[in-house]
C-alpha cells in the first residue's frame, strides 16, 4: 500500500465515524487525545475550555450554517458523562479530536477511545457557584481578577464539571455547583454573577450545612461574591431595630453607659474636694457657709496687711534750727 492509499484509507475511517446529521445539526465521533500529545507550544490550552477539531469539521459545519459562536456537547459513549465546549481551531488531524486533561477526566475518557460530538445551543449564563478544591485558591490576594481572567479561555460551563486554572504556575481545581438559568450555559459575553462555596477541604465544607441551596456563605474565609448578592440580605451588625420590638426589651438588652468623671476628686492642700460630677447646686449649706466664712477671713487678712504695709516719710519731722 502506497501513501495516497494510506491516506485515503485513514480519510475513509474518518469519514465512517459520522453520526446521523439532520438539518442544521452536526454530530460526530473522534478519538479523543490530550492537549499534551501537541507541541509544547499549544499545552497552554490545558487551562482552557475549548478543543481542537480538524479542518473538515469546519467544512461540514459551514455547509450547515451553524451560527457562531460555535458550542458543542461531547459525550462518552461507555460512561454517559456529558460536558460542552467551544472550539478554537480546526487544525487537528483527520478523526482526531485533542482535549484538555482535566476535561478527558470529567468524561472518565482515555486516550484514543471515541468522543461523540455535536453541536449545541446554549442561553447565556447570569449566575455561577465555583467550589475551590482546596483553600489555596481563595488565599490569592485578587481570587476575582484571577477567575474573570481564566474565564475567558472558556466558552461554556457545565454543572457538575471540574475546570482547571493556571495562575503563577499553579493549577487550581473548581468545581462548578450552580449555574442559571440552566446546568448549561455559554459565557461569551455575558454578564455572570459569581459566587464562591466553602473549599472542599475547609471545615465548612465538611460540616453539615444549616444554610438553604444556593446561600451565600458570608466571611473571608468562607467565600466571596462577586456583583450581584446571590442571597437574601442578612441584619447589618449594629443597625436599627425592628419598630415592632417593645422599648422594654430594648432597654433590658442595652449594656451599662459609659460614664466619664465620676471618681473622688482630690484638693493639694488636704481639704475634702467635691466629688466629680456633682452639680454645685447638690453641695451642702454648710460646705456654702464654709466657703463664705473663708472668703471673709481673706479679705479681713488683706485689709490687716495693707494697713502694716511700709509707708515712706511717715516718720517725725527734725528742724535744723532746733
Amino acid at each position: 500500500m502506497n501513501l495516497d492509499e494510506y491516506v485515503r484509507s485513514l480519510r475513509g475511517e474518518a469519514m465512517g465515524h459520522h453520526l446521523h446529521s439532520g438539518p442544521g445539526r452536526y454530530e460526530h465521533k473522534f478519538k479523543a487525545f490530550p492537549i499534551s500529545f501537541l507541541p509544547k507550544e499549544k499545552h497552554s490550552l490545558e487551562s482552557g475550555g475549548k478543543i481542537l477539531l480538524p479542518p473538515s469539521a469546519l467544512n461540514a459545519l459551514s455547509r450547515l450554517n451553524i451560527q457562531y459562536p460555535m458550542l458543542f456537547e461531547i459525550s462518552n459513549p461507555i460512561s454517559g458523562k456529558k460536558s460542552h465546549c467551544g472550539v478554537l481551531e480546526f487544525i487537528a488531524e483527520e478523526g482526531i479530536c485533542y482535549l484538555p486533561l482535566w476535561m478527558m477526566q470529567n468524561l472518565q475518557l482515555k486516550e484514543g477511545e471515541f468522543i461523540d460530538i455535536k453541536n449545541a445551543t446554549l442561553p447565556k449564563g447570569t449566575f455561577v457557584k465555583i467550589q475551590p478544591r482546596t483553600s489555596n485558591f481563595i488565599d490569592i490576594s485578587n481570587p476575582k481578577a484571577v477567575l474573570e481572567n481564566s474565564l475567558r479561555k472558556f466558552a461554556t460551563l457545565t454543572k457538575d464539571d471540574e475546570i482547571m486554572i493556571d495562575y503563577n504556575n499553579t493549577k487550581y481545581y473548581l468545581k462548578v455547583v450552580e449555574l442559571k438559568p440552566a446546568n448549561a450555559i455559554s459565557i461569551i459575553e455575558a454578564d455572570v454573577s459569581v459566587d464562591f462555596a466553602p473549599p472542599m477541604d475547609s471545615k465548612e465544607a465538611t460540616s453539615p450545612s444549616t444554610s438553604s441551596p444556593g446561600t451565600h456563605v458570608s466571611g473571608p474565609s468562607k467565600g466571596l461574591t462577586f456583583g450581584p448578592a446571590s442571597s437574601t440580605s442578612k441584619p447589618i451588625p449594629g443597625g436599627k431595630k425592628k419598630k415592632d420590638e417593645s422599648d422594654s426589651d430594648s432597654d433590658s438588652d442595652e449594656e451599662p453607659k459609659f460614664k466619664a468623671f465620676t471618681g473622688t476628686g482630690a484638693r493639694l492642700d488636704g481639704k475634702v474636694g467635691t466629688p466629680l460630677g456633682t452639680s454645685p447646686k447638690t453641695l451642702n449649706t454648710n460646705t456654702n457657709n464654709n466657703i463664705n466664712n473663708n472668703n471673709n477671713n481673706i479679705n479681713n487678712n488683706n485689709t490687716k496687711n495693707e494697713d502694716t504695709k511700709f509707708k515712706s516719710f511717715s516718720g517725725k519731722g527734725y528742724s535744723l534750727k532746733d
